[in-house]
């Protein structure tokens, strides 16, 4: 009796305890802890597809481990930049990206029970394999400084034989592999794969018949009662140097040094987890948005290649490249406000590496002050848009998409507008100054003397979308005329075609319209169900039409349930956009449910999203969606917590960047929002919404500039913090 009397003493000491140190821990250590807790608790049972395994990366390598067939498991890798290079213009079969192979861990008995997890804390994960001969067990980690990927095997438990196979991927365009894609004449694929043993060091080369190749090494040591096995990779596109560098680098890695080699990879990601906070008081939305956290930096850094539709993991897909119209910018989309600028980074070396191929995307009468980019292609970036002002040439859908590159800038300009980088600046505003110069070649005047497209464009996704004023294009134009103007503006000068863009802005036709809200374009109607919200671009991610401007809510709402009435077609991300656009309009419950729906019907046990093939970019948005339930910039004003469900009492976040190199931390407990801080990394103004409930005090350095109703704006020198606290 006097033992469970001091056992329930004990268990409520505990309980009180636990309590009160999450009650006290600050917003990055609970952010930290719930890293922690996604790892531990959330185990995937492998299955035979690469939506149920577990992976690892670094923005150029990446592992999956999944089941290859009753008795194997198979461990793919994945390298970001192998694309092919041959010549011609069918960019998904001439330069598509291409698989390199796995590793097939062979059993002499069947598996009866497969499980999964990955640690996200410390970027690795693992696979159990049990059977009737007892259990196996794989760890992958791939290193983040360092391009090697390690696999360690546990097989003290295993009492039977098995065995590891290296099986190299036929190196063809995955888009052979789906009989409904228009296959080429005489297309080859890359010569047979050969496989050498040099000093027990394993080469898979793959040949191309482009020129150059790529290569797989691996060698193995056993010690402390594991079998490590260490993968180099090289690829080359111009000469054969690709077959002996990976050996080079598996010769001269140190394997003394491999413990700390590890510690260094994990302090990277520790690192990298404390560059923001994010707290869910829901289960499965904190670990979905850890999950893209971790998928972001395996996708990509900042000396790595920008993320394509799949990632470091190849799997068999229709879309093995990069797709422009919705799908790069989606993915993008929420490392800004997660203060990851620098994963970013690889999207904007992306474009000013291939800023010559932007130039030849265009009709030869418009390079001499123009730049587009079509749908989709590889990492060149070559993908043409042949509009053609008065033209009655015929044309693909594809190669009518004019707004790509201009709604791709609008993230470039994010990354300017969130770090106020003047180099950055000035690039965005002559990207962006030759893009809109393409449209400026396309327009004319109607009876009216309103600006007009002359020439047919492509509104994506919808099958009637080749239209005369798609309200994609003119979305899109009007957000990049509006840009340019304040940009210009802002720097003083006058470029000489700022009268012109202002008059194109004030004499712009109107978006079309008709009983149901904004239609596709000006003849076509919103008239069967359309995944892409790609004639919605003015109310979201543009925020022209708001829902500050109370006179635009009826057509605002009118236009989304138009869009929702005809959910045939809809796909994740037309919920993750719903879900956004309700959060504009400050319908936390809504959003956060939409969410949850999107999650539970299209996202896969590991977080990954599918259409006919891996496509990265829709949980990447659902991220940013529920960011957006927290901090929203739009209209100039930073609101902070502007879309909250009810039932989420006690939450917070720190150093969510925002427009103006500005970094927001802030609380809310028992419903109320108590405290919001604000640190300026370059000095200026600030238009902040801190929705407090009642009056507010403010501390730290920064002066009260101006107020209207709810809206403060304040001036905070570079390198201080403003604090506002409830009273």
């Amino acid at each position: 009796m006097i033992k469970c009397l001091k056992l329930i003493l004990f268990l409520c000491f505990i309980t009180t305890y636990n309590s009160q140190t999450t009650n006290n821990n600050s917003p990055q250590e609970l952010f930290i802890q719930s890293i922690r807790n996604t790892g531990e608790h959330k185990t995937i049972p492998l299955g035979k597809t690469i939506y149920q395994g577990v992976f690892t990366g670094n923005g150029l390598l990446g592992t999956m481990t999944y089941l290859k067939d009753a008795s194997s498991c198979k461990v793919t890798i994945g390298r970001t930049d192998v694309y092919d290079h041959r010549n011609g213009e069918e960019n998904l079969f001439e330069r598509p990206r291409l698989p390199l192979g796995y590793f097939e861990v062979k059993l002499s008995d069947n598996i009866i029970e497969a499980t999964g997890k990955i640690n996200l804390y410390n970027a690795e994960s693992s696979a159990e394999l049990k059977t009737n001969s007892g259990n196996i067990h794989i760890n992958a980690i791939t290193f983040s400084e360092e391009d090697y990927i390690l696999l360690q095997i546990d097989d003290q438990n295993y009492k039977n034989k098995y065995e590891i196979i290296w099986v190299p991927e036929k190196s063809e365009s995955p888009r052979r592999n789906f009989s409904y894609v228009k296959q080429p004449e005489n297309y080859l694929p890359n010569p047979t794969a050969r496989i050498t043993n040099h000093n027990s060091i394993i080469t898979s080369y793959q040949p191309m018949l482009a020129g150059g190749g790529y290569s797989i090494a691996y060698m193995e040591k056993k010690f402390d009662n594991l079998r490590h096995i260490l993968i180099a990779t090289d690829y080359q596109i111009n000469n054969n140097g690709a077959e002996n560098n990976a050996e080079k680098r598996l010769t001269s890695f140190e394997w003394n040094k491999l413990f700390s080699k590890i510690k260094n990879h994990q302090n990277w990601w520790h690192q990298y987890y404390n560059k923001s906070s994010f707290n869910i008081p829901d289960q499965e939305l904190q670990d979905f948005y850890n999950y893209q956290l971790y998928k972001l930096a395996s996708a990509t850094r900042a000396d790595k290649p920008a993320i394509d539709l799949q990632g470091p993991w190849t799997d068999k897909t229709p879309w093995p490249g990069y797709w422009y119209n919705l799908n790069m910018q989606l993915t993008y989309s929420p490392l800004y406000t997660a203060n990851h600028l620098e994963l970013a980074e690889s999207l904007i070396k992306a474009i000013d590496k291939n800023y010559n191929s932007l130039i030849k995307n265009v009709p030869k009468e418009y390079q001499y002050n123009s730049i587009a980019l079509g749908r989709s292609g590889g990492p060149d970036m070559y993908a043409p848009v042949k509009v053609l002002k008065g033209s009655n040439e015929s044309i693909t859908n594809s190669e009518a998409e004019t707004g790509n590159l201009t709604w791709l800038l609008y993230y470039y300009y994010q990354h300017y507008d969130f770090t106020q980088d003047e180099v950055l600046g000035n690039k965005v505003f002559n990207l962006l100054k030759k893009s809109i110069n393409y449209y400026i070649h396309l327009l004319g005047k109607n009876k009216e003397g309103k600006y007009k497209l002359e020439a047919k464009t492509y509104s994506p996704e919808y099958s009637k979308g080749y239209a005369f004023n798609t309200n994609y294009d003119l979305s899109i134009l009007r957000w990049g005329l509006k840009t340019l103007i304040e940009m210009d503006s802002k720097k003083g000068r006058k470029d000489m075609l700022h009268s012109q863009w202002q008059d194109i802005l004030q004499n712009r036709i109107p978006f079309p319209t008709n009983e149901g809200g904004y239609m596709i374009a000006q003849d076509v109607p919103y008239s069967e169900s359309h995944r892409h919200y790609s004639h919605l671009l003015m109310i979201y991610p543009f925020y022209e039409i708001n829902w500050d401007q109370t006179e635009n809510h009826n057509i605002i709402e009118k236009s989304i349930n138009t869009w929702q009435s005809k959910p045939e077609a809809l796909q994740g991300y037309s919920l993750t956009g719903h879900a956004s656009m309700k959060a504009m309009m400050g319908h936390g419950n809504e959003s956060r449910d939409i969410v949850k729906t999107f999650i539970q019907k299209f996202v896969k046990p590991n977080t990954l999203y599918a259409e006919s093939g891996p496509v990265i970019e829709t949980p990447l948005a659902g991220m940013q969606s529920i960011q957006e339930l927290y901090l929203q910039h739009w209209n100039g004003v930073t609101r902070i917590f502007p879309a909250v469900p009810e039932d989420w009492k006690d939450i917070s976040f720190k150093n969510l960047r925002t427009s103006g190199a500005f970094l927001i931390s802030a609380i809310r407990k028992n419903g109320k929002n108590t405290e919001v801080s604000i640190y300026s990394e370059k000095g200026g103004q600030i238009k902040i919404k801190p929705n407090f409930e009642g009056s507010f005090t403010a501390s730290g350095s920064g002066n009260l500039i101006q107020q209207n109703n709810s809206v403060y704006v304040y001036k905070i020198p570079k390198g201080k913090i403003l604090t506002l606290k409830a009273n």
